[in-house]
């Protein structure tokens, strides 16, 4: 009795992980996501709907995790990862650092703004960088969870920034973007293959326990 328990446990704890800090497919696209935003908008002209793409990726990403975890790692049922002190406050002080950085940057472009004005931007760009740093550590809190999540995410939501603002990342800048990237495919499609044999051991779970 006491060898089923564990193995139950063990288990469930390894479900549990994709409520959190495990996103399979979720981490594959959201790879694929940095890499299609460090190159395109280094080397992709920036037209009106390539700036709007590139925005738009990290809002998708987010989602598509979100649903990926909750309606397919999930299916059987809804059990939380328990976070551990060390990840807490590592994510605590990812999120701090981030509202500071963000907090500087609104400050020093309203105060730009007021006494220089807008100069040759349109106010929507102006708008959308200023929406996508406020923002930023929000999603950072609620939605990247995992030190890779956070190098990604917050370079899709920092690019979606600048080039809404009208400029973009050179090639070379940012580089730490497309190798986390990679090694976020990399890991997310490890956690894929992991589920689908968790899956056949929930399966024996069950029939062990009827």
């Amino acid at each position: 009795m006491v060898p089923e328990l564990e193995r139950l446990s063990a288990v469930t704890r390894e479900y549990a992980r994709f409520s959190r800090s495990a996103a399979g497919l979720g981490s594959v696209l959201g790879g694929v996501f940095g890499l299609v935003s460090y190159f395109a908008g280094a080397l992709a002209p920036l037209t009106w709907w390539s700036r709007a793409a590139l925005a738009a990726l990290p809002l998708v990403w987010i989602v598509a995790k979100e649903l990926l975890q909750r309606r397919y790692y999930q299916r059987h049922g809804r059990v939380e990862e328990v976070e551990r002190a060390g990840e807490r406050r590592l994510h605590r002080f990812l999120t701090a650092t981030i509202a500071v950085v963000s907090i500087a940057v609104v400050g020093w472009l309203l105060r730009d703004v007021i006494v220089h004005g807008r100069g040759d931007r349109e106010w929507w760009e102006l708008a959308g960088y200023l929406a996508f740093v406020a923002a930023m550590p929000f999603l950072v809190w609620r939605y990247l969870r995992t030190p890779l999540e956070f190098i990604v995410g917050v370079f899709l939501l920092a690019q979606a920034a600048v080039v809404l603002g009208g400029g973009r990342y050179e090639l070379g800048e940012q580089l730490q973007a497309p190798i986390a990237s990679l090694v976020l495919i990399g890991l997310g499609a490890w956690e894929h293959w992991s589920y689908r044999k968790l899956e056949r051991r929930l399966g024996e779970v069950g029939r062990v326990g009827t």
